[in-house]
């Protein structure tokens, strides 16, 4: 098909879109008619012209109810994605600030320590914007990032998808860290295989069979706890039972006030973080400037300093009774 048909074709589909939208995103007819204050019957018949304009059905029709098929989700993920841009360009247009919904993407660490903050920032400066926060990872983020329903992802796995801009944004330190009570607790010359002998706590395992909090494959461990969440893991290392690998940011405050400690070796190497945005977007000031926030705390994170001396013991006066 040549450009000046589709174009055509765009031309006379494009009154009816916003009726196309209601039906798919709801698929249900009554429901989609009550959104637009029309009538169910010129609401099918506004979906069969684009049916029709296209030569491409875009539903399974049943008995009782309407489904979109696979060309059918196509038409969607784009209206949503030229939508979404749209709706951004009109506030640079008019220079006003940005209000209403932004989806953001995250997972684990990122979301409550660099998302989430960035997050409540950006919204006590603009007011009119609705954070709305999901858990997602990375292949489903940008699935959702292609369809528009996500304006921006934070994750640890970098993309190359057409439409889709991914640069890296820093990096999570990570070290090994155990707690009182635990025999390598204040240890100060500890090698990695003195580390090993002692079991460890670990993070979700991955769909290759390996934990998933970066420890080299090559190196064998014992694994004596598992566990899905790495604030539960925090927990865990503070229980003074099990080695984990905790990223530098979750372990800092415990490590401050005494309560866990970084032992020396550290196999594990900094885990990056990606921020990924629909390329139509990345010019967007506020997608722009939502994600440098998120750029800027990650530079400011702890980076795991030198471990903690331990206190030297008090020396009784032996003149005290």
């Amino acid at each position: 098909m040549s450009g000046d048909d589709t174009a055509k074709k765009l031309e006379r589909i494009w009154p009816w879109i916003p009726a196309f939208r209601a039906v798919a995103e709801t698929e249900h007819l009554p429901t989609a008619a009550q959104r637009l204050c029309v009538s169910p019957s010129a609401l099918s018949r506004s979906v069969k012209l684009v049916e029709e304009t296209l030569g491409e059905e875009l539903f399974i029709r049943g008995s009782r109810r309407i489904t979109l098929n696979r060309a059918g989700h196509r038409l969607l993920e784009a209206i949503r994605r030229s939508v979404t841009s749209l709706e951004h360009a009109m506030h640079g247009v008019l220079e006003h600030d940005f209000s209403g919904s932004f989806r953001v993407a995250s997972l684990g660490v990122l979301t409550d320590y660099f998302v989430l903050p960035a997050l409540l920032d950006v919204q006590r400066e603009h007011p009119a914007v609705v954070p709305c926060m999901t858990t997602l990872p990375s292949k489903e983020a940008n699935r959702q990032l292609a369809s528009g329903q996500v304006e921006v992802a934070f994750y640890y796995d970098a993309t190359t998808l057409p439409g889709i801009e991914c640069r890296r944004i820093g990096a999570l330190r990570n070290s090994l860290y155990c707690g009182k009570g635990h025999p390598l607790f204040q240890a100060r010359s500890v090698s990695l295989a003195t580390s090993t002998e002692h079991a460890f706590s670990v993070a979700a395992i991955g769909d290759r069979g390996t934990p998933m909090d970066g420890w080299p494959v090559q190196v064998p461990r014992e694994v004596g706890f598992q566990i899905t969440l790495l604030s539960t893991n925090l927990r865990v290392a503070l229980s003074g039972r099990f080695v984990c690998v905790l990223p530098d940011v979750v372990a800092d405050a415990d490590l401050r006030a005494g309560r866990l400690w970084r032992l020396p070796p550290r196999p594990v190497p900094d885990t990056e973080v990606f921020a990924a945005c629909r390329a139509e977007d990345a010019q967007s000031s506020f997608t722009a400037d939502v994600i440098a926030r998120v750029e800027r705390a990650l530079g400011e994170a702890p980076r795991g300093g030198p471990a903690p001396r331990p206190r030297p013991a008090k020396r009784r006066d032996p003149r005290a009774r």
